[in-house]
């Protein structure tokens, strides 16, 4: 017989507070956001979630560390953990996850769903706006950060689309 120990509640302002990506909120807009979060527990060698899957939500990783593993296996590309986010794109333009996110310590995830997202629009506009403007400000240092053919790649889309007339 296995016996669950409970897991105590993450602080969720200071779990917040300490994301890069929320690095510019007052205090106020950070208390918002914790009210909005809801807080998941990914176990060891558990997937947060695979790539494929629908991505639903942003995810600040409060406690822990995540593999990030390419669709088809092989090795992992990166390790993130405590204050970063994944799972970006689902409140900006929704889809599916690109990569698995593989558990490699208990984590601790504070998830703000797209549905949330879309409640938090109405209710507390200039939150959402601020972080709608902090994600993409943070997608844009990482594309300007990205080398080699992942550039090459970005670049010839975005000229692609200009050509189009999108």
């Amino acid at each position: 017989m296995t016996v669950e120990v409970p897991r105590a509640e993450i602080d969720r302002y200071a779990a917040l507070r300490a994301c890069p990506l929320l690095r510019e909120f007052t205090e106020v807009g950070i208390r918002v956001l914790a009210e909005a979060v809801e807080q998941r527990y990914v176990g060891r060698e558990t997937y947060a979630f695979r790539a494929g899957e629908a991505s639903t939500a942003l995810s600040v990783i409060a406690k822990g560390t995540l593999q990030l593993v390419p669709r088809e296996g092989g090795a992992p590309l990166a390790e993130v953990g405590a204050g970063d986010t994944v799972g970006s794109f689902s409140l900006l333009i929704g889809g599916e996850h690109l990569l698995s996110a593989l558990a490699i310590k208990d984590v601790e995830l504070l998830e703000l769903s797209k549905e949330t997202f879309a409640r938090l629009e109405k209710s507390h506009p200039r939150t959402a706006l601020k972080l709608t403007l902090a994600l993409a400000q943070d997608l844009a240092e990482r594309l300007r950060e990205a080398k080699g053919p992942l550039r090459e790649f970005l670049v010839w889309q975005i000229s692609k689309r200009q050509a189009e007339g999108r």
